[in-house]
């Protein structure tokens, strides 16, 4: 997989992060109250009009990335809330702190 770093995602993705602020972080927020850790999962099909949303608590991470990536992901989010967006369509994953 090829990694960069971007400024922005995708205007898809940017008008439904807006779009849905408050909702986000409530499902974000309770996540966080019952489960201790863990970040906002996005599968998005643009093609399909859908996007689901999931919390994904530590057990479920490491269940899909190695400890190294989880803890790299821990540390550089700098008490900022994180949201992994992979968009289907055009075959990327996207990592954004909110």
């Amino acid at each position: 997989m090829n990694v960069q770093n971007v400024q922005s995602v995708p205007a898809h993705i940017d008008e439904f992060l807006k779009g849905n602020n408050e909702k986000l972080e409530e499902i974000y927020d309770e996540g966080i109250k019952v489960f201790g850790d863990g970040f906002l999962s996005f599968k998005c099909k643009k093609s399909e009009n859908k996007m689901d949303v999931l919390f994904l608590n530590e057990e479920q991470i490491l269940a899909n990335f190695p400890v190294e990536t989880w803890e790299n992901l821990k540390t550089s989010r700098n008490n900022k809330k994180i949201f992994l967006i992979e968009d289907f369509d055009i075959n990327s994953m996207f990592i954004v702190y909110i």
